[in-house]
């Protein structure tokens, strides 16, 4: 059994390896993302006294916004399967830790086999190549949901549909140069398809217009990693206040509502790249069920 409860919130580095059937994960971070004031970022449309009034509630900061960056590993027989590369050499400041963290798991990384971009935002891109342009994992083969990759690589990427759509338009160029330099080594899926036998992928469209979240499942365990579905507890407990990070500000609204939902009524263990440190808990409802509710998971057995 792995408990949390002790576990204080690494920064920059660190790592936690859990066996899971057959698998091992190793939840890495890559370090934190910082915002002076959670909005206008997250919530951008509701008033600033509700948001303070519920970020006192969960006992949540109300003076600035900090988040992990939590990156999986799959160890799969020979195969060591990374989901994203966090955000590289673009923020050395708080983040761009991955390989290290690699390191203090004995994990070099050459020895990574595959790569699997959930979507293509700089946190979850950025560590694909350095900063002079070279893979920083040369021996990966990569792998994104087709219409993500159609979505970036088309001539005008339609961000109307987002609350700050300049916050999207800015990222385009640096998007596009690393996915053209990995493209030959770039295989694309349909969400919904299985991969390397234990990941079953599935769309959570609206974050971006290719994002995916996914159930790693081995002998009788599952996990659901809902990569970008939720930022904050604050978005699962208000679900339709969204983020300015959304590429499609009412899809996801409706998405994060509809999966949410179904995870309570399933009691799915779930993961995701930015709640606290380790990220691993599932969806309650209280006040009658009307009400969803962040419920962090202290252990695993």
């Amino acid at each position: 059994m792995f408990n949390f409860g002790n576990m204080k919130q690494l920064k920059r580095t660190g790592h936690l390896q859990i066996p899971f059937g057959t698998l091992e994960l190793v939840l890495l971070t890559d370090g934190y993302f910082t915002l002076e004031t959670l909005q206008p970022t997250l919530a951008p449309k509701i008033p600033s006294q509700l948001v303070e009034t519920e970020l006192q509630r969960l006992s949540l900061s109300t003076k600035i916004y900090q988040a992990p960056i939590i990156i999986m590993l799959i160890k799969q027989q020979n195969r060591y399967i990374l989901i994203d590369t966090g955000e590289g050499h673009y923020d050395t400041d708080n983040a761009g830790n991955l390989t290290e963290s690699l390191l203090l798991a004995n994990i070099d990384r050459n020895k990574i086999t595959d790569i699997l971009i959930t979507h293509a935002h700089r946190d979850h891109i950025g560590g694909i190549l350095d900063a002079d342009g070279l893979p920083n994992y040369p021996n990966a083969t990569y792998y994104m949901a087709k219409p993500e990759f159609e979505f970036w690589m088309s001539d005008r990427p339609d961000f109307s549909k987002s609350e700050n759509p300049e916050i999207a338009q800015t990222i385009v160029d640096l998007i596009r140069k690393t996915l053209v330099a990995i493209e030959v080594k770039l295989q694309l899926f349909e969400p919904g398809d299985q991969l390397f036998s234990c990941i079953h992928t599935e769309s959570a469209a609206g974050h971006t217009p290719g994002h995916i979240i996914y159930t790693i499942k081995s002998d009788n365990r599952a996990i659901t990693n809902l990569v970008d579905l939720i930022h904050s507890p604050i978005l699962v407990s208000q679900p339709h206040w969204g983020t300015q990070w959304d590429i499609d500000f009412h899809r996801a609204v409706d998405t994060r509502i509809k999966i949410l939902d179904r995870c309570y009524r399933e009691q799915t263990l779930v993961i995701a790249s930015h709640m606290p440190w380790p990220g691993i808990g599932f969806i309650g409802r209280k006040n009658n069920g009307k009400e969803l509710e962040w419920i962090p998971k202290n252990s695993i057995n």
